[in-house]
């Protein structure tokens, strides 16, 4: 690697210091995504609004979670409870799925409540060849159902002509998602929810490395939404033994991010997983943004 980037506290983690900052170009931070899945920025960003301006120069689009509140135009504050959150990929289990993950350390927690990561190519080496296999030959749905509000905002986000939720009718959001096959979307008109399908593999390939991932939500939690059923495209349910399994393997590779104050951590979408230890500590205090490359 010819970047001004370097090893530092964790092997599978590249850190960027604040004298390297602003020398560091999209080229040469997408390469790092692409060589380790994970970027740490230390010191290098001081408020919400600069970590938006920076996420938004170094992505074409964004993405958001529409039942968190937005700042500076990219941030929103995480604020999923305080019980520990399962391993998942960002929006992974629908089809806003961005490519990018970023978080923005405002005020670091003084004793645990940690962001937590896991590399899926990792993961996936070491899953064994029944269990990999299954995943490869059987593509994972998840279903639920989305409250009115929730699916307006949304639409509202990806629609640069439509700015009042209102407004949005469910034709707005059949627009956005076009002729997916991924995706198969049922409007309630007695309440305005809808009801969606996705499916997708369990194992992807990374944009940014070009390498299978076992990068997922299959682990994940689902806070401010109804939680999703997750099955097979099929309509069979996972195997207890696979789901125990990948439980076990993804959490030998789990880490703590090892926050500090004015932190920032670039993640790979579709190949590093994240969760979060238990809150003990209010002091905690992290945006999150979402985006493409």
């Amino acid at each position: 690697m010819s970047t001004p980037a370097f090893h530092f506290e964790n092997p599978d983690v590249s850190i960027v210091e604040s004298r390297h900052f602003a020398s560091l170009g999209k080229a040469e931070l997408y390469e790092l995504l692409g060589h380790y899945g994970v970027v740490l920025f230390r010191n290098c960003i001081h408020n919400a609004e600069d970590f938006s301006a920076y996420v938004k120069q170094n992505s074409s689009r964004l993405s958001l979670d529409p039942a968190r509140v937005m700042v500076g135009g990219a941030a929103q504050l995480v604020d999923a409870g305080r019980q520990a959150v399962g391993l998942h990929c960002e929006n992974g289990n629908s089809p806003f799925w961005p490519d990018m993950t970023w978080f923005y350390c405002q005020e670091a927690p003084r004793k645990g409540s940690q962001t937590t990561l896991c590399d899926g190519e990792r993961v996936l080496e070491k899953l064994s060849p029944v269990c990999r296999t299954f995943f490869e030959e059987n593509p994972i749905r998840y279903s639920r159902t989305v409250a009115g509000e929730k699916w307006r905002r949304l639409v509202c986000h990806y629609s640069p002509t439509l700015s009042d939720p209102a407004a949005v009718v469910i034709e707005d959001l059949l627009q956005i998602i076009g002729d997916d096959p991924q995706t198969l979307i049922a409007f309630n008109p007695a309440d305005d929810s809808i009801h969606y399908a996705f499916s997708t593999s369990a194992i992807l390939t990374s944009p940014f490395s070009q390498r299978p991932a076992f990068a997922n939500s299959i682990l994940g939690p689902s806070f401010n939404y109804e939680a999703p059923v997750i099955d097979t495209v099929a309509g069979q349910p996972i195997p207890a033994e696979f789901l125990a399994e990948i439980a076990e393997v993804s959490a030998q590779y789990t880490y703590p991010v090892g926050w500090r104050d004015h932190d920032m951590v670039m993640i790979d979408n579709r190949r590093v997983m994240h969760g979060r230890e238990t809150i003990v500590d209010e002091r905690r205090r992290i945006f999150n943004a979402l985006s493409y490359r």
